[in-house]
């Protein structure tokens, strides 16, 4: 029984500590990351004394902490910013797109109406002080949308549509500020030509960037607002047409 005994002990003495066999074979497994990616999914290095072994990290533990094994959460953050870009479409096409230009063909068609002068001011004014300020909203809602993803670089959507509230401001101060009184007719002509000039390159930058914007969403989406808004466009563009015809009628008769 001593014989086995001794034999024991000398055996557990040549056996390594639990320690040094951690440290070893820490040594020979060593994990790091690095940039590399496969199939967009990071890799960690496991380094050996036989080789180097690549393994890609799983995407669930790249998700934000607070949004960790809440898919519902998931789906109410991207329904929600879903609803705003919808929102967001929505009423800039309403109000840039459509009562802005209705605002234009009103101002240059309905003076020559036989009803009262101060009907189509009234209704010009009207129809451009509710498409600013739709379209004012629409610019808001897309700054926090744009926020919101947090994108740095803004888009040329972004960037027209900067361009678009900016001149539509600058419009809304010389129509209201800077108009001239009947009198001053050289200051009046130079007022009407710049302001004409301004309120078509805005609809030129608005149809523009509409359709820039319609470009941004899936396929189907923007298959059916171009759609939508084309057969809007077009009925814009024919009473116009119909309208500057008859203008050009009625001149040619009062000429002749």
């Amino acid at each position: 029984m001593i014989f086995h005994c001794l034999i024991f002990v000398g055996f557990i003495s040549f056996l390594p500590s639990t320690d040094s066999s951690i440290s070893a074979l820490s040594e020979k497994l060593s994990p790091t990351m690095n940039d590399d990616k496969i199939n967009n999914v990071p890799i960690m290095e496991l380094q050996s004394s036989k080789g180097q072994y690549k393994l890609p990290v799983p995407h669930q533990n790249l998700r934000p902490r607070n949004l960790r094994h809440h898919p519902l959460r998931l789906k109410l953050v991207r329904g929600g910013a879903s609803f705003l870009q919808k929102v967001h479409g929505m009423v800039n096409i309403f109000g840039w797109g459509v009562l802005l230009p209705i605002g234009t063909i009103v101002a240059r068609h309905f003076k020559k109406l036989p009803s009262n002068n101060a009907d189509w001011y009234s209704l010009h004014i009207l129809s451009q002080t509710s498409g600013f300020l739709l379209g004012t909203i629409g610019w808001g809602l897309g700054l926090s949308i744009r926020s919101a993803a947090k994108k740095h670089n803004m888009s040329v959507h972004g960037i027209l549509g900067t361009i678009i509230f900016a001149l539509a401001t600058l419009q809304l101060i010389i129509a209201v500020c800077v108009r001239p009184n009947q009198e001053e007719h050289g200051s009046k002509t130079y007022w009407v030509i710049s302001h004409h000039i301004l309120g078509y390159a805005l609809i030129i930058l608005i149809i523009s960037n509409v359709y820039e914007g319609i470009g941004h969403q899936n396929f189907a989406a923007a298959k059916n607002w171009k759609w939508i808004y084309g057969a809007i466009l077009g009925a814009l563009v024919f009473t116009f047409l119909a309208l500057e015809l008859v203008r050009r009628v009625k001149f040619d008769v009062r000429s002749a």
